[in-house]
């Protein structure tokens, strides 16, 4: 992958978009994944997002990102200060952040971690961990953050969170 490519795959906030499940659905399964996934949380929240405009993502860092990214604080704090990361930033770790680390969803609960490394071994070395850990273990695809079977070839993934 180029590297401006995969340099939005790293997320303001410390997530690594390459593991969104929005991300994976939309560059392996095209326009019918990510219109099925529409009619899913279209149906659970009683929305009516649109799979041609409010699913389609690069990296949160690009201009074409998913509904939910589209107004980030962190994302929206990183490009008011001129800096892509958090680990970027003297006031690290901020409100903003925690916040996210320890809301409901268990994948935010790795951005302090993730940032914190990212200061330690730098962006690029941290993509490339990411990419190498969020590999399928048996065919290295790509997998994503809730993925219990890889999709391509169905090997038992190991669970992430807890």
């Amino acid at each position: 992958m180029e590297n401006e490519k995969r340099m939005m795959l790293a997320a303001p906030c410390g997530l690594y978009c390459g593991a969104c499940t929005i991300y994976t659905t939309y560059h392996s399964d095209g326009k019918e994944g990510l219109k099925a996934m529409a009619e899913r949380i279209n149906q659970q929240r009683e929305t009516k997002l649109d799979p041609e405009t409010d699913f389609p993502c690069e990296g949160c860092l690009s201009s074409t990102v998913a509904w939910y990214c589209r107004e980030c604080g962190m994302r929206d704090c990183a490009i008011s200060k001129g800096i892509t990361h958090c680990a970027q930033c003297s006031d690290f770790p901020c409100r903003i952040i925690t916040d996210f680390n320890n809301d409901e969803w268990p994948h935010h609960g790795e951005v302090l971690a993730n940032v914190k490394r990212q200061k330690e071994i730098g962006i690029d070395a941290w993509l490339d961990e990411q990419e190498n850990g969020w590999l399928c273990p048996e065919c290295e695809e790509a997998t994503s953050w809730y993925d219990t079977r890889c999709q391509k070839c169905g090997t038992e993934l190991p669970e992430r969170f807890s």
